[in-house]
């Protein structure tokens, strides 16, 4: 496979050197022909404004500057959440109701995030890790954030049920002021009730080259974090009674170092790395990025190509017996990926058109070395075998995107499709043979999939105050390898022939843009959708036993006492299958923008439904927590903007969620074969204060208060709400953080 990965790479090298020197040809022409040019302000926008001028469901965070942490800025999104959990310290998203890599495409700098982070848990049932897909990155490097719902997006959207998150990282121009050739930028903040204290120094420089057509620069920044073990409930509880040990304090530090090189207007270069290092909860973490991208945007038409080479690696290293029956864990995966792209843009009388062509290439890697504390070499063996650590496997992803947009008078239509191919590998060992196992004996699976994915996205701008647009979308993710070869009964529990998810999305919507709403100079923008997905193949984990004559028989109300009593077999297998009823999610979203200058508010509502079942691993033994949004989310965020120069900004931030469930602390039901999802208690409304103050251009001082009141609850999709500790619910057991103050400042020069 490395052979042909390694021709697939070298060919779509290949055919973007051959646009390289057509262009030259098509440069020596004497007449150049430009499409028509649209003239807009959207440079004077703000990211969450540009998307909702943007039609389909896209929404943007900007730069975080009123102290929140980045899964409150994301909670405050639309068909956005994320899932939290105090054992881990990234991030992983959730984009409605779905999460995890493949469900959601995970990006920083748009390198997709492929980490399955593996905590270990005191809390969980049977003391198993925690597991779930996160990207780690340090929040003080992000700049932006762009999430994508529900439509085919180019490459963002190969191998992306739901949609995807691209985090976009400080740059030589975030440092930089306008003509300035270097600078400093840096930021720290301090919190009470066990938030500790961060800080980050950027410096950048900038210099002219070749009479100024160009330039080369360069920026190196770094960070650190020191947080605190355990902090303080509403009720003043310690979180170490319920969700937190001594191991939780970490001190976590990044470096990211970008270097640009740009000649003149047709040829750009970057390359970047990063770097992440943390000792926390018993493991070592550390994880790198590196890419380098090029850029080609001649005085032609038909040429925008870009070129994308990354290269991504994570690892775990966990200390003494904080894996149970393991010792000396250590797991690693390895992410390389290729991305090229070109944009041709032809007219035809008053049809504007653009033709996208591109490839997307990503072979990931993970895998263990661990060992058993054991003298007697067979159950040192079997210890290891029979084990749901880190799943060993190779997914190798090969595709090809394109889209044809057609803008014609008020009306835009965009046409995709998308062509993947996925291979997964891996080892599977032989079964017991009463394990009922098919196929029986040890195999090297290649499981081989392909799939089309159309796509198509009409809008008009009929007026400002209402432009429509309705979406179809149909996309896929593979199987990971941590669900095709799940271990708890060796190779009895891998499932070689599981099938990929399909999801088939229809949206429809429009937005609102009305300058001088209410007095001169003001604008009001918003966004309104309704969405329907269906799901086949929803992969999810059940438990068998195997009975009487030899098969397999689901543990669930149909599981009957001649069976217990006719088991052949005395494994509980844990086997992840694709439901044969489709799952379907459905709701509508809101987004809302009014700014006066002296008066600003920011309005977010998602109102949620889903039938996706629960997955049995996520309780014994740790894997991917439940998803499942609250019934309907809200977020208020506003404020004035007081003194002439607008310098001093007083907001306030107010959350309200609806009915929230969760997956039940007492876990497994007999009774139904499932984990049920129980009713959570009532989520108050909870309130955040916040002030910026900027002093002047070089110096701005910032402080909020976050649960304004004090409430004492827990937050929706928080994995500790159910742990066994959790099967009785009361005041010292609530997760949420209570009040807490926090005071910040940045300098520039």
């Amino acid at each position: 496979m490395k052979t042909q990965l390694t021709r697939k790479i070298l060919g779509s090298c290949i055919l973007f050197s051959g646009i390289h020197s057509l262009v030259f040809a098509a440069e020596t022409e004497k007449t150049v022909q430009f499409s028509s040019l649209k003239v807009s302000s959207a440079q004077k926008q703000t990211p969450e404004q540009k998307a909702l001028a943007k039609p389909g469901a896209y929404s943007s965070i900007g730069e975080i500057n009123n102290l929140s942490s980045v899964e409150q800025a994301l909670r405050s999104t639309p068909g956005t959440y994320t899932q939290m959990d105090a054992s881990q310290p990234g991030v992983g998203v959730n984009i409605r109701g779905l999460s995890g890599f493949g469900r959601v495409n995970m990006m920083i700098d748009g390198v997709t995030q492929t980490m399955y982070s593996t905590s270990p848990s005191q809390y969980a049932h049977g003391g198993q890790p925690y597991n779930q897909f996160n990207s780690m990155i340090d929040p003080n490097f992000i700049v932006q954030i762009d999430i994508s719902r529900g439509q085919q997006d180019g490459e963002n959207s190969i191998n992306a049920l739901a949609g995807s998150a691209n985090f976009k990282t400080i740059g030589i121009d975030d440092v930089l002021f306008s003509n300035h050739r270097w600078g400093i930028r840096s930021k720290a903040a301090r919190g009470t009730n066990g938030l500790g204290y961060n800080g980050m120094v950027a410096i950048a420089g900038k210099q002219p080259i070749l009479n100024h057509d160009g330039y080369i620069g360069a920026m190196f920044a770094i960070s650190g974090h020191n947080i605190e073990s355990s902090y303080k409930n509403g009720a003043g509880f310690n979180s170490h009674e319920f969700a937190t040990t001594k191991d939780f304090n970490q001190k976590p530090h990044s470096e990211l170092a970008k270097i640009s090189f740009k000649p003149n207007d047709s040829h750009e270069i970057e390359l970047s790395g990063r770097f992440y290092n943390n000792k926390f909860n018993r493991r070592t973490i550390e994880s790198q990025d590196y890419y380098a991208k090029y850029r080609y945007t001649p005085l032609n038409d038909l040429f925008d190509s870009e070129i994308l080479l990354s290269r991504s690696q994570a690892s775990q290293k966990f200390a003494g017996d904080s894996l149970m029956s393991l010792r000396n864990g250590h797991a690693k995966n390895i992410s390389n990926a290729l991305v090229a792209k070109n944009t041709s843009r032809f007219n035809y009388h008053e049809l504007d058109m653009a033709l996208t062509l591109g490839t997307k290439l990503m072979s990931i890697d993970y895998n263990r070395e661990v060992t058993a504390p054991s003298s007697d070499p067979w159950q040192s063996q079997n210890m290891i075998e029979y084990n749901v650590f880190a799943p060993q496997g190779k997914n190798d992803i090969s595709s090809l995107f394109s889209q044809i947009k057609f803008e014609y008078d008020i009306y835009t239509l965009a046409l995709n499709l998308n062509y993947t191919d996925y291979h997964i590998k891996g080892y599977k060992p032989a079964c017991d043979p009463k394990a009922a196992c098919f196929p029986e004996g040890a195999m090297n699976v290649n499981r081989h999939e392909k799939a089309w994915e159309p796509g198509a996205l009409f809008s008009a701008q009929i007026i400002p105050e209402f432009e429509p647009f309705i979406s179809y979308a149909h996309t896929t993710r593979a199987p990971n390898p941590q669900e095709i070869f799940f271990a708890n009964e060796g190779g009895a529990s891998m499932n070689p022939f599981l099938r990929s998810e399909k999801a088939d999305t229809f949206q429809i919507g429009f937005n609102s843009y009305r300058p001088d709403l209410i007095v001169a100079g003001d604008s009001f923008r918003l966004k309104a959708l309704w969405y329907h997905t269906k799901v086949k193949n929803y992969i999810s984990s059940d438990s068998y036993n195997v009975c009487k004559g030899g098969k397999r028989c689901k543990i669930d109300g149909t599981f009957t006492d001649d069976d217990y009593s006719g088991m052949e077999y005395d494994g509980n297998i844990y086997l992840y299958t694709n439901s044969l009823d489709p799952v379907t999610m459905r709701g509508y979203e809101l987004q809302v923008n009014y700014d006066a200058d002296v008066f600003y508010t920011t309005l977010s509502y998602s109102n949620e439904r889903t039938s996706q079942p629960t997955s049995l691993a996520m309780g014994d033994f740790g894997q991917s927590p439940a998803s499942e949004l609250p019934k309907y989310y809200a977020t208020i965020d506003a404020g004035v903007r007081l003194f002439d120069d607008r310098s001093l900004e007083l907001g306030t931030i107010i959350q309200i969620t609806g009915k929230s469930r969760k997956a039940s602390a007492e876990g497994f039901d007999f009774d139904t074969g499932t984990i049920p999802m129980v009713e959570q208690e009532k989520i108050p409304t909870v309130i955040n204060a916040y002030a910026n103050y900027q002093m002047n251009k070089n110096v701005s001082l910032k402080f909020a208060v976050h649960n304004l009141m004090n409430k004492n609850y827990s937050n929706a999709l928080d994995r500790s709400n159910s742990a066994p500790i959790m099967d009785e619910q009361g005041q010292n057991k609530q997760t949420a953080r209570g009040r807490s103050f926090l005071f910040g400042g940045e300098i520039r020069f």
